[in-house]
């Protein structure tokens, strides 16, 4: 029994350990959905957000403190000297004075005024919260379009090392044939040179790959010097917009619009009267009599009741509306701007599709012209120059097709990521 239930553990833990290795061999380091959570992790505009709404959170929490009982400890001692009636008057001054003793104050507000000053900090939080959407999704396009200029490059980077490959093979063929003097040396010679600029554009486009690799990395704060080919980026077959009634600008607007509301509130009951209750107790002397019973309490009550201040109420209410109609112009001209952008863009998309689908049709051809001109080139039966320009041809075909896919890319990008300036 001691033996099987030994097996069953090790075999338990095999399990764990396996699929723990699988796990983090899963998670892929070059894919687009790696960059866009490494960057969320490492921004510290985010982690700002998420701080400010911590403050927030702390500030309702002080403002409760506020307006509960505030318990002081207070202390002070004084002496007025007094020669042949020359100093303060005695009878004001007692000659000399000491309290040291407890003192407990607390403004009282009604419940409903407390409610809206506590309001006003979960307004404030939705406000931040509103502007860190805003945020995240513009750095997942930036991240998106670094990511999708990275992967072109990538691509012609491969598209150069498919045409030096190709070439590589004819060079083996028309060297031996020219040693045999079965071929022209001009035209290896121009062969030859042809292959050296191709070799020239495959370093400048490694080194264009690298580039844009290294600033992928240094917007998504990651230090790397590794190069791994990153996959193709990731949309969804159909992309829909969310209505600009849930966008984040609406959410946005809502947010600020409550926060402006919460603080027209706010104005008003700044001009109740505010009553505050103190109490102290401790010991208080002049010392001039009997000073070992000065020990004493008091209590006492303040009223404070605006009664004129220039009209400075109404006049903070009218900035307030004047916030409030500014804000509401900009969601008006955010909304047009927002289903234009859905209109023209999905129409980018159409254009171009149908754009790849002819591109990819006519690649066919070419490709197919390009093999069949490496095969008569040895025999003389196609010039060098027919040859090397049907490479130049498919070369340029295919560097359109991925010019084509990258603006593709970039529209998609542009409608998953709705960025209205």
């Amino acid at each position: 029994m001691d033996t099987f239930r030994t097996y069953l553990i090790r075999g338990i833990l095999f399990s764990v350990l396996f699929f723990s290795y699988f796990k983090i061999n899963a998670q892929s380091k070059n894919t687009l959905s790696y960059f866009l959570e490494t960057a969320k992790i490492n921004s510290p505009v985010l982690n700002d957000y998420n701080n400010q709404v911590i403050s927030n959170r702390i500030d309702s929490l002080k403002l409760k403190a506020t307006y509960g009982f505030i318990v002081s400890g207070e202390g002070t001692a004084g002496y007025s000297p007094n020669s042949k009636g020359w100093g303060y008057d005695s009878a004001l001054t007692n000659g000399q004075s000491l309290f040291a003793g407890v003192r407990i104050a607390k403004e009282f507000i009604s419940r409903n005024n407390l409610n809206t000053r506590l309001s006003g900090f979960s307004a404030s939080i939705a406000q931040v919260l509103a502007q860190r959407n805003i945020s995240l999704q513009t750095l997942n396009k930036q991240i998106t379009d670094q990511y999708i200029t990275t992967y072109a490059s990538q691509q012609q980077y491969s598209l150069s090392q498919e045409i030096i490959h190709l070439l590589d093979q004819e060079d083996i063929i028309l060297k031996k044939l020219t040693k045999a003097a079965a071929f022209k040396q001009t035209d290896y010679l121009t062969f030859k040179v042809t292959l050296q600029q191709n070799e020239l554009t495959l370093e400048q486009q490694k080194a264009d790959w690298q580039n844009n690799y290294s600033l992928l990395k240094y917007l998504s704060g990651i230090v790397d010097d590794t190069f791994e080919p990153v996959e193709i980026p990731y949309f969804q077959e159909s992309l829909t917009p969310v209505s600009f009634d849930d966008s984040m600008y609406q959410k946005a607007f809502k947010a600020d619009s409550l926060k402006l509301a919460n603080d027209a509130e706010i104005i008003q009951y700044n001009y109740k009267p505010k009553v505050t209750a103190f109490s102290d107790g401790g010991y208080q002397s002049s010392f001039a009599l009997t000073p070992y019973k000065n020990f004493g309490m008091s209590l006492g009550i303040g009223v404070t009741i605006p009664i004129y201040d220039g009209h400075q109420k109404k006049m903070l209410l009218q900035q307030n509306q004047l916030s409030l109609q500014t804000r509401q112009k900009y969601l008006e001209q955010t909304h047009r701007q927002y289903q234009q952008q859905i209109l023209q863009v999905n129409n980018q998309i159409e254009q171009y599709d149908k754009i790849i689908h002819t591109a990819n049709e006519q690649i066919t051809y070419a490709k197919t012209l390009v093999e069949a001109n490496a095969k008569q080139l040895p025999t003389g039966d196609v010039r060098m120059v027919d040859f090397i320009l049907s490479i130049n041809n498919l070369l340029s075909l295919k560097g359109n097709i991925i010019q084509y896919n990258t603006i593709l890319f970039n529209l998609k990008n542009q409608l998953q990521y709705l960025i209205i300036q």
